[in-house]
């Protein structure tokens, strides 16, 4: 794993360091950027990724990945569900991801999950891969924009679908009722994988020990996620997101080639006129994006010892990913995940993590159908890599 290479422990607390002189100084854009950085920095530190869990799960029966990514949540459910009561930090409101539950949740979270499988990442895995220079994330990446371009397209049609209105576990229960409730979820969901894989295996990793640092790193990484993102929360206001940066930079990419795309008569356009018609510069998402990949990049250049270490795992990567089959699954599972995070109200961050972070029952119910997804996925790519 990328944590027992020679990488430098104050490589992430240079960042660190920029994130509290930023807030401190007042430079909101560069505290975007720096807390994005951090992100990419811990997943590629950690070699954290949500598919990677999921497929461990389904594949396997390992639950180390899962449990990580619920302990996560609930050290998040932990730090949101206050800070949201509190509804203000100075004169910055917060505001949490609460969306409706509907049919296009649904969908879209089952697109996502199979997506993920055929393109070997998740949409904060593919950013990361990015900053790691990985050849093949750079078509996946495209693939995200084109299929987030083309559920904004469409909008109108899956908001018209059945749905019920948005519930918060927070706003519905207050804040210890509420957090009594999410975290009795957790605990649920975790004992019952802890004892799957105990009954399957004999016994489950440890993730936890008395002194953090041999803590599992993925464990580590999930709780490094859920910090960043609370305090992303505090300083911007909102949690953090990726998927809605597809269509928007999708159709930047689009307007900057000249395709003939007239979007401004799109549902999705008169929704989002005034962003649409902004600065990728200005925006809040795609600042912290653009600092996950630079964070990302920061940890891969960061961690070889020379030059030549550096431009020789570049040359073996790239030979290793010029694999045309490889490059049409990742086509393939980055359209099915840009379509369906934009219809389910997020990804794998925005939806599912930030989503059940702020108490959002919608993040709970992406998650099942997510996972259905995942188990597909798996299942048709084998029987398609195998013909």
């Amino acid at each position: 794993m990328l944590a027992n290479r020679p990488l430098k422990h104050y490589s992430l607390l240079f960042i660190l360091g920029a994130i509290i002189i930023s807030i401190l100084t007042g430079h909101d854009k560069l505290t975007l950027l720096f807390i994005g950085a951090m992100f990419g920095a811990v997943l590629n530190y950690y070699s954290f990724g949500f598919r990677t869990c999921s497929q461990q799960l389904i594949i396997k029966g390992q639950t180390v990945g899962i449990r990580s990514v619920l302990i996560m949540l609930a050290v998040s459910s932990l730090l949101f569900f206050p800070l949201l009561t509190l509804g203000e930090v100075g004169q910055q409101t917060l505001t949490g991801f609460v969306q409706p539950i509907g049919i296009s949740v649904i969908a879209g979270a089952f697109f996502f999950g199979f997506g993920m499988q055929f393109g070997n990442g998740c949409t904060s895995g593919t950013l990361n891969k990015l900053g790691q220079l990985q050849l093949v994330s750079f078509s996946g990446f495209l693939a995200l924009l084109f299929g987030g371009t083309l559920a904004a397209s469409q909008i109108e049609f899956w908001r018209n679908l059945p749905a019920f209105s948005p519930y918060s576990i927070l706003e519905a229960n207050g804040l210890w009722l509420g957090l009594i409730i999410q975290l009795s979820i957790i605990y649920v969901l975790y004992q019952y994988a802890y004892r799957k894989e105990v009954q399957r295996k004999g016994q489950a990793q440890k993730l936890l020990t008395l002194q953090p640092k041999h803590w599992h790193p993925w464990l580590k990484a999930g709780v490094l996620l859920a910090l960043f993102n609370a305090l992303l929360l505090a300083t911007s206001g909102q949690p953090w997101s990726i998927a809605n940066i597809f269509p928007f930079w999708g159709l930047k990419l689009g307007d900057f080639i000249g395709l003939p795309i007239d979007w401004s008569f799109w549902d999705y356009g008169l929704t989002h006129a005034e962003r649409l018609h902004g600065k990728i510069s200005n925006d809040p998402v795609s600042i912290t994006t653009i600092g996950l990949i630079l964070g990302a990049l920061y940890v891969s250049l960061f961690n070889f010892k020379s030059f030549k270490q550096t431009k020789e795992a570049f040359k073996k990567d790239t030979q290793e990913q010029l694999n045309l089959t490889s490059h049409l699954f990742t086509l393939a599972g980055g359209v099915l995940m840009g379509y369906g995070a934009v219809i389910a109200y997020g990804c794998n961050i925005g939806a599912f993590f930030s989503g059940i972070a702020s108490g959002s029952l919608h993040g709970w119910l992406w998650a099942f159908f997510a996972l259905f997804g995942n188990i597909l996925g798996i299942f048709i790519k084998n029987r398609l890599t195998k013909t």
